[in-house]
């Protein structure tokens, strides 16, 4: 166990002998005490006169009392206490080993008391050993009550646990040290490590203390004659202790009339809960002391290390509370020892009487579920990394009567939080004002509204200064125009430092703005930057964080979001020589602030490229399915074919949007099987032929936005099945009409990669369908080859489209192509025949070039969230085809041709085709 010892704390280790067995009631005024290993004892009451005696007990000694004290007056030698001090003596002590049990039932008793009498310098220790167990069931009890001392004298008490101690009360106060009547004498609790300290009851300062779990200062009833003043009741209390209270108004730690605390999580947290209604988990609250100069004084809390507080009933408590200046909670430490004249000193060598006095910072992980009230006083923190705060923080004054009865109002309070590290988070749930806040890294976040209540926007309002030292800022915003409702982050003093600042659209559909929608306000010096590293996303429009120096008509020291970039601030002319003073003329209304234009979102490129993509892939022509298709049936000797054919295509794709701000790049890739289900002639020179074929087919695209600078992906893969039918005339001389017809229902897969943004999946499908037709003569012939134009004209319905899908971040996404029309009007000229080297054989050869003009009825557009965007520069396509077809030997044929097409707007697309078909 720890026990204090003059200049410093020492370790020591308590090992007692066996000396008595068994005692029954222990009263006495100056005598020895010895208690063997194991003992029982009903209770233990020192009192009387000058004693100098050192009483030591073992381990495992259990003290059980029941009955009541007679408050009323009487003999304190009755008293029914479990270990009871009361001397005029210097130094008496009682120490025991570990696992000591003191048990208590009777109200008005407590487990430990000491109490001290009129004699200077009289100093009462208790010690007790690892492992002690304190429990007092009875109503008004306290499991430790270091007391105050009477009004003239100048005794004072100390009690020492080691670690892992349980102090359970039911109805009173856990661990209890009151005011010395003279200062800079003290009483003082220490608690080691790892301690359970319990209390229920309803919280009463009044005539008795109720209610708190570890309590500093005195009853407001208690009217101090001696010359008490600052910190002369100190309770500190281990690392990794658990600190409850269960009734309401009861306060887990409490510090009045400067009493102070110290709560030491250096090596584990110590964690702190509350039950009741109006149950603050700290509490530092200034009171009047009554003494000589009817002193008001603030208590103390110190926090060293780790705290982790959780409270039952936020609404009605606050997780730390400040009431009148001079009451401090604050990450701080004051090394506190005692001097060989049993004086309280820090460790500077001062002695201690100011409550109010930090000696030293400290710092440790904050786990806070609660708000944090300065009603006057000060709340000073420094949270380490991995600290979680989940509340509001309120400052305000604070008001009580002096000595004669008339009211006195301290100063507002202040609440400075400094917040370090990139795991740290602060999520601020209402409204709060603070008077400094440093980030370091961390987060602050405004809590979301929950879901289905309405949006009412948060403000944090700093009083002096807000450094954001790479931290993060999240707000809630209805991204829309500058009237948008947005919480916002108040600074009255100056800003430093960089923040990030991420923003949760709250419903918004996105809108043009002119100024933009304010979200930090600074009064000071605006030295501080913001930005947003992470996108901001509403329907079409990308938003930016600006400063309003780069924004026409908007404060030069605030930042805003808006949802285009501005244009550069028009630079000062040259200063010219005054004028000759001329009349003031009349006034003429401010100018209207310049159009800022807005930023459109790459994805809605990604989602045109998937709806246009989705609707040309699988789209053929007469001879990119089937190649040349009049070769000789190898079996039977007539122009008639059945066929299996495969075709494999790849191409690149490139367009521009109707915004003129995105580019799309796309590369495809087409493989479709298909056949002859049947064939005949009506009369021996015309043919008809039908077939089934199935496909599949995938897209990838990229879009890039030459303005934000931001990209996008989309991926669509999927498949198609249909029929297809073609009639040839035919004729003798193989010149002749032909029309060709084909229907496929289509379905894909759809993926759109915003950067940095969620992946959207969404499903596309529907019919496309065509008739060709065209008309094959002769221009002319050699001895190998014959000479051919075939102009011909194509119109295909295409009706592929995606149900409308709502983004991640809410957009409402439709597709507003409205079943485009393709039509195509071009003109084949090929050769047919074979060289010289294939004289006699069954091969023959088609090179052809082919020239289209392609023009389509619907641009490909979506709508996000009302605003439209479009591919431009496909209404009107120019198309080179090249290729060659030609049969291997009566069974297979093959065909490959390059295609390359323009459009206006830079519109561009590159197709290469390979085929086989093998007949029989």
């Amino acid at each position: 166990m720890k026990i204090f010892k003059r200049n410093r704390i020492v370790e020591s280790f308590i090992s007692i002998g066996l000396l008595v067995p068994l005692m029954s009631n222990v009263a006495l005024a100056d005598a020895n005490v010895a208690c063997g290993n194991g003992a029982t004892i009903t209770n233990i009451t020192v009192f009387g006169g000058s004693y100098t005696a050192s009483n030591n007990c073992g381990n495992n000694v259990t003290i059980t009392t029941s009955g009541s004290k007679n408050i009323g007056g009487g003999n304190e030698t009755a008293n029914t206490n479990g270990i009871y001090f009361s001397m005029n003596g210097p130094h008496p002590a009682f120490t025991f080993g570990d696992s000591l049990t003191v048990t208590t039932s009777g109200s008005f008793v407590d487990a430990i008391r000491t109490n001290g009498t009129s004699s200077v310098n009289g100093v009462y220790t208790v010690i007790a050993g690892d492992n002690a167990t304190l429990t007092a069931t009875g109503s008004n009890s306290n499991g430790i009550n270091v007391a105050q001392s009477p009004n003239t004298g100048a005794g004072y008490g100390r009690v020492y646990l080691g670690q892992s101690s349980n102090i359970i009360v039911r109805d009173g106060t856990a661990v209890r040290v009151n005011l010395s009547s003279q200062a800079p004498f003290y009483n003082l609790a220490y608690i080691g490590d790892n301690a359970n300290i319990q209390a229920g009851g309803t919280g009463t300062n009044g005539s008795n203390t109720l209610g708190y779990a570890v309590y500093a200062g005195n009853r407001d009833s208690v009217l101090t004659n001696g010359t008490a003043s600052g910190t002369n009741a100190v309770a500190v209390i281990g690392s990794g202790a658990t600190i409850k209270t269960t009734g309401n108004n009861g306060h887990a730690v409490y510090a009045n009339k400067g009493g102070v605390v110290q709560l030491q999580g250096s090596s584990a947290a110590v964690n702190i809960s509350t039950d009741g209604s109006g149950a603050d988990a700290l509490r530092a609250e200034k009171k009047l002391t009554l003494g000589n100069n009817f002193n008001a004084l603030g208590g103390k809390i110190e926090l060293t290390g780790d705290t982790t507080i959780t409270l039952a009933q936020p609404d009605t408590a606050y997780a730390m509370h400040t009431l009148g200046d001079g009451s401090v909670i604050s990450s701080s430490k004051t090394n506190y020892y005692i001097g060989s004249d049993d004086k309280l000193y820090d460790g500077a060598g001062t002695i201690v009487n100011d409550a109010a006095k930090v000696t030293s910072g400290a710092s440790g992980i904050y786990n806070i579920t609660g708000n944090l009230f300065a009603q006057s006083g000060l709340i000073d923190l420094a949270m380490t990394d991995t600290s979680n705060f989940t509340g509001m923080t309120k400052l305000d004054t604070y008001t009580y009567n002096d000595a004669g009865g008339n009211p006195v109002t301290d100063n507002q309070g202040v609440i400075n939080l400094n917040i370090d590290g990139v795991n740290s988070i602060w999520n601020m749930i209402g409204d709060s004002e603070l008077t400094n806040l440093t980030l370091n890294g961390a987060t602050l976040k405004y809590s979301e509204p929950l879901a289905g209540a309405a949006f009412t926007p948060k403000t944090l309002t700093v009083d002096n200064d807000y450094n954001g030292n790479n931290g993060t800022l999240v707000l809630n915003t209805v991204l829309g125009d500058d009237a948008s409702a947005t919480d916002k982050l108040i600074v009255k003093g100056n800003t430093s430092g960089h923040t990030d600042v991420a923003i949760n659209n709250i419903g918004g559909f996105g809108a043009q703005t002119i100024q933009g929608i304010e979200i930090v306000e600074v009064g000071g010096l605006s030295g501080g930057t913001f930005s947003n590293s992470q996108r901001i996303v509403a329907g079409s429009y990308d938003y930016f964080v600006r400063s309003g120096s780069t924004i026409n008509g908007a404060d030069a020291k605030n930042w805003y979001l808006i949802s285009g970039l501005p244009p550069d601030p028009t630079p000062d002319p040259d200063p010219t020589p005054d004028p000759d003073p001329t009349p003031d003329p009349d006034p003429t209304p401010n100018p209207t602030p310049a159009n800022v234009d807005p930023v459109y979102r790459p994805e809605s490129g990604s989602y045109i490229a998937n709806l246009a993509a989705a609707n040309t892939m699988f789209i053929t022509r007469l001879h990119d399915r089937l190649g040349e298709t009049q070769y000789t049936d190898a079996l039977t000797g007539e122009k008639r074919v059945t066929s299996m054919w495969l075709r494999n295509v790849g191409g690149h794709n490139r367009f521009n949007d109707s915004s003129g701000q995105l580019s799309t790049t796309s590369n495809r890739y087409v493989m479709q099987l298909g056949g002859d289900l049947a064939q005949w002639s009506t009369d021996g020179l015309d043919r008809w032929h039908v077939g089934a074929m199935a496909g599949y087919a995938n897209n990838s695209s990229r879009t890039h936005s030459d303005v934000s600078r931001y990209s996008s992906t989309g991926k669509v893969d999927g498949y198609s099945v249909g029929l297809y039918g073609t009639w040839y005339a035919n004729n003798a001389d193989k010149t002749g009409i032909y029309v060709d017809t084909w229907a496929l229902y289509n379905w894909f897969n759809n993926q759109v990669q915003g950067e940095q943004l969620h992946m959207e999946d969404y499903k596309s499908d529907g019919v496309t369908a065509s008739i060709e037709s065209g008309y094959s003569f002769k221009v002319g012939e050699s001895e190998r080859t014959s000479y051919w134009l075939q102009p011909k004209a194509q119109v295909i319905w295409m009706g592929v489209s995606a149900n409308d899908y709502t983004e991640t971040n809410g957009t409402r996404v439709k597709d507003d192509t409205n079943n485009n029309l393709m039509t195509r009007l071009g003109l084949r000229a090929y050769a047919n025949g074979h060289s010289q080297i294939d004289d006699g054989k069954d091969r023959e050869f088609q090179p052809f070039v082919e020239v289209n003009w392609i023009h389509n009825t619907e641009n490909y557009t979506v709508i996000m969230n009302d605003v439209k965007n479009s591919q431009v520069g496909a209404k009107d396509i120019g198309e080179l085809k090249l290729g060659i077809e030609g049969k291997l030997s009566n069974n297979v044929s093959t065909w490959a041709n390059v295609a390359q097409q323009w459009g206006t707007d830079s519109y561009t697309d590159t197709q290469g085709m390979f085929g086989v078909k093998y007949s029989f």
